[in-house]
């Protein structure tokens, strides 16, 4: 995962990292510079130097004093100490820097004209020139210079920021204050023409798309409540009527008609869930609870004509008798989902339905899943090759368990059955 800073710590670090690369080089080249200059003029003094003795040499055949104390002339090497010999061997005419222990010196080799002999003047500089005690000393001069202009940035930086950041904040500020009710859609007159503005303005763009959909899907949500409720009941109503007119031996139609009543509770189960979905948010009662033990048994009651049919048996195994403060229907969706997936792919065999404290688990020795279906399953319109279903059981149960919190997991092999856990609330958290 890459990590990310927010624009307020760009913007400083932004500063700070300008400050210190200018503060860096300025230093470098300062320090760079004191060296340059510093052998630049002590070579321009011994130049000076040279041309002074030498002319004086020239007229009177005598050396003249020297004009610092500093300097100290020879005429060839005779007269020189041991040191100096040694400082001066193997040196050829022209300007050179030489250490005699912790004494640094500056030495000009001069052939003296229409003679064989050399002048060397030695220029004792350790006092004057830019030794390492200075350097180290002008370094950490430099050096705190630097640290003063990284902190300089940092405060132009926050100064900065805040002032760029402020359009950015009331423009968030702006949008978190909207809701499914109060879109804004001015958000673009309280901001310059600049990037902000450009920005707001294509907010204000879309939260007018946003709210002319969300009228679209209101209004849909208000015809369907109505215009897909209505025949659902009518046909569920007509359905029960014929059960009862016909007569209860004849098969050939009663099947049928049972295929028709069972699709109808689906699809009134499916409406009822998609419709409870569709809300921005699910009203919740504290003071409104249900037994999930009832519930799971009063559902299992209600689908047991499924298994007519079939030579399965469902079994519900009590290990406990939680409570819950959400929805009963919406919870009786998930479960009857379920619960009709297993009978479905469940020819012959049982089924057990588990209540415990914190789950419902639904296990069948159907025909089971792949291994390589599992992840699927989950997505709406999959469905096996003999379901009669729309495939969207699971998905609708998985978009609840979302919006409640729920986890929802399926273990299964194939010809071996299938376990779904419906966990309501995490391990160890106490009743409601």
């Amino acid at each position: 995962m890459r990590f990310r800073h927010s624009l307020h710590s760009r913007i400083i670090f932004a500063f700070c990292l300008f400050g210190a690369v200018l503060g860096t080089a300025y230093a470098t080249a300062v320090y760079i510079s004191l060296d340059l200059i510093d052998d630049h003029l002590i070579d321009n003094r011994l130049r000076e130097e040279v041309e002074y003795f030498t002319n004086h040499y020239k007229f009177h055949h005598l050396l003249p004093r020297s004009t610092s104390p500093y300097i100290t002339a020879y005429i060839g090497t005779e007269p020189m100490p041991l040191y100096v010999i040694e400082l001066v061997k193997g040196l050829n005419e022209g300007f050179h820097e030489a250490y005699s222990g912790p004494d640094e010196y500056h030495i000009a080799v001069q052939k003296l004209l229409d003679q064989e002999k050399y002048l060397y003047l030695l220029y004792e500089v350790s006092a004057l020139e830019f030794t390492e005690k200075r350097k180290l000393n002008i370094g950490f001069v430099l050096f705190g210079g630097v640290f003063l202009i990284i902190l300089l940035g940092w405060w132009i930086g926050r100064l900065t920021s805040r002032k760029v950041i402020a359009p950015v904040i009331h423009l968030a500020d702006q949008v978190n204050k909207s809701g499914p009710g109060n879109l804004p859609t001015d958000l673009s007159k309280d901001f310059f023409n600049d990037e902000v503005g450009t920005l707001a303005a294509a907010l204000e763009q879309s939260m007018k798309r946003i709210e002319t959909f969300m009228d679209r899907e209101h209004q849909f949500t208000r015809d369907a409540s109505h215009e897909l409720r209505t025949p659902v009941t009518v046909i569920k109503g007509a359905g029960e009527l014929l059960r009862k007119q016909l007569n209860p031996i004849d098969e050939s139609v009663l099947r049928p008609l049972g295929r028709i009543q069972r699709q109808v509770i689906n699809m009134e189960n499916i409406i009822e869930a998609l419709l409870w979905l569709s809300r921005e948010e699910i009203p919740t009662d504290s003071d409104q609870t249900f037994s999930v033990l009832e519930l799971v048994h009063d559902i299992i009651e209600e689908n047991r004509q499924l298994i007519a049919d079939k030579s399965i048996d469902i079994n519900l195994v009590a290990e406990s008798k939680p409570v819950l403060n959400v929805p009963a229907p919406l919870f009786q969706i998930a479960l009857t989902n379920l619960i009709q997936n297993a009978v479905r792919y469940t020819s012959n065999g049982h089924i057990s339905i588990y209540v415990r404290d914190d789950r419902v688990l639904v296990c069948d020795t159907g025909i089971g899943i792949a291994g390589s279906d599992l992840e699927n399953v989950r997505q709406p319109h999959i469905r096996g090759t003999d379901s009669d279903g729309f495939g969207l059981g699971l998905s609708i149960v998985s978009r609840l368990c979302d919006r409640f919190g729920w986890q929802f997991e399926i273990e299964s092999e194939v010809d071996r059955g299938t376990t779904v856990h419906l966990i309501f609330r995490p391990a160890g958290t106490k009743k409601s």
